[in-house]
């Protein structure tokens, strides 16, 4: 047949496969590469993250979040974007301006305390609302009892230097804990609201810290 039968050498696509693949998998090593390189530790900004307000109307439970500051810390750390003060430093850098204790965590508060430890950012943020539920009901032979927590958080990542915000965040996280009564025994256990807040917690921490570094870096 001539060239214009439509006629395709045996071989021909298997060809054209093979000169695409060498085109593109250079390509794909490369952007492979762009996208997991990481910052340098020492080139990384240094942040410090402030203890976290609470807003929220259960006023019994403003003991039990204290934790999320350190969570975040951790969380931020695995990113790999920022470098962290640790928690002790920066609590004896509140206390050394003498409002550890008066709750007034605000912009010019991690301004002061940036200045002190050489931070140069600081994650500013609140625990907006926190519920404890316990839901009862039948389950064909047995009663059961779960305990539901569901926590609210928002934070928001702060340049001390410019008072640029570089990235904010909100996340909920959740947890339960459950417990079955039959035959007058009893399988599991309720946990207490503090344990199963910290639960929700960590549940929070690594898409709040994901938000709150995302344009940094870029």
């Amino acid at each position: 047949m001539g060239s214009g039968s439509g006629f395709i050498k045996p071989g021909y696509i298997k060809e054209i496969e093979m000169k695409t693949q060498k085109l593109i998998l250079p390509l794909l090593m490369l952007a492979g590469a762009c996208a997991g390189a990481k910052v340098p530790f020492e080139q990384r900004p240094l942040a410090c993250v402030m203890p976290f307000t609470y807003s929220a109307s259960e006023a019994q439970y403003a003991s039990s979040v204290t934790g999320l500051q350190d969570l975040l810390t951790a969380a931020l750390m695995q990113t790999s974007r920022i470098r962290l003060v640790e928690r002790a430093r920066v609590d004896a850098a509140l206390k050394e301006i003498q409002l550890a204790s008066s709750g007034a965590i605000d912009s010019n508060t991690a301004a002061q305390v940036g200045k002190l430890l050489g931070a140069r950012y600081a994650v500013l943020g609140s625990i907006t609302a926190l519920s404890v539920n316990d839901e009862w009901r039948s389950v064909k032979i047995a009663e059961k009892t779960d305990r539901k927590v569901e926590v609210s958080a928002e934070a928001r990542l702060v340049n001390l230097e410019t008072g640029e915000l570089l990235g904010s965040g909100k996340a909920v996280g959740k947890a339960k804990s459950s417990e079955k009564h039959a035959f007058g025994g009893k399988i599991g256990e309720l946990a207490k609201p503090e344990a199963i807040i910290q639960k929700a917690l960590m549940d929070l921490t690594d898409d709040l810290a994901e938000d709150l570094v995302e344009n940094i870096g870029k």
